[in-house]
């Protein structure tokens, strides 16, 4: 059966790399696109319904995919709850406050919240949990490399990586902007990369390093499609990506 997905950032980068990824599949139909009521007044598709206002559209789909901003994003969370519909969220860069409202409103519906919906770099966080356990003499520095209009620095993906990392070595991340920071974590923003991440183990004989490159959007476009059609059967409560690949194995 086909799922009627609403995506909100409709009209951005991620939105319309979605949107036309979706177009490839016969489990998907992007009924609702929501953005600003500028962005709106300016663009129209023949087979999408554009709103600023996802409450007014309700009945025309079954889960929301968001990749807007960390505001929108926490405000889209609370409106799913009161409408209930899942949600699934690939913006990053939430403050503590943000986060918290997204965990409120999974209380009453199934949110799915992923720093990054790469298959490969969610691979790549299980890989480094093996590398910081077996590797803990080395230290850890990460670098990432991101277009230049990406908002927060460092990437999402980057601060899970050093978390991943903590984590396995049972020590705190604490402020990554902190030089007692245990991970160091380099940002670079050029004109046209999607998205490079480095993570280099190393002491004074060798160094080891995990690199995964975005060549395409759709890596991501595709992770949030198929975690919309995996979230919208789940029940309600807050998931990872890490939750969506285990019941995929």
């Amino acid at each position: 059966m086909t799922c009627k997905i609403a995506i909100n950032g409709f009209l951005g980068k991620m939105g319309q790399s979605i949107y036309d990824e979706s177009k490839k599949s016969s489990f998907c139909d992007v009924k609702v696109g929501s953005d600003t009521e500028e962005k709106i007044n300016n663009n129209s598709f023949d087979k999408v319904m554009l709103t600023s206002d996802l409450e007014k559209n309700k009945d025309l789909f079954d889960v929301v995919i968001d990749f807007s901003l960390p505001v929108s994003s926490a405000k889209m969370a609370s409106l799913c709850a009161k409408i209930k519909k899942p949600l699934s969220i690939g913006t990053t860069g939430f403050s503590k406050a943000e986060i918290e409202q997204i965990k409120i409103a999974s209380k009453s519906i199934p949110i799915l919240l992923a720093p990054n919906m790469s298959y490969g770099v969610n691979l790549c966080f299980s890989v480094l949990t093996k590398l910081a356990k077996n590797l803990k003499g080395y230290t850890a520095t990460i670098s990432e490399t991101h277009h230049k209009n990406k908002i927060d620095s460092p990437s999402g993906t980057a601060i899970k990586m050093a978390e991943v990392i903590c984590k396995a070595r049972d020590i705190e991340l604490g402020d990554i902007r902190s030089d007692k920071c245990p991970i160091k974590i380099e940002s670079n923003r050029v004109d046209s990369e999607i998205g490079t991440h480095e993570v280099i183990f190393k002491n004074a004989l060798n160094e080891v390093k995990l690199v995964h490159t975005a060549f395409s959007r759709s890596i991501f476009s595709k992770g949030a499609l198929d975690t919309a059609l995996w979230v919208v059967k789940k029940s309600p409560g807050l998931y990872q990506f890490r939750d969506f690949m285990e019941d995929q194995s």
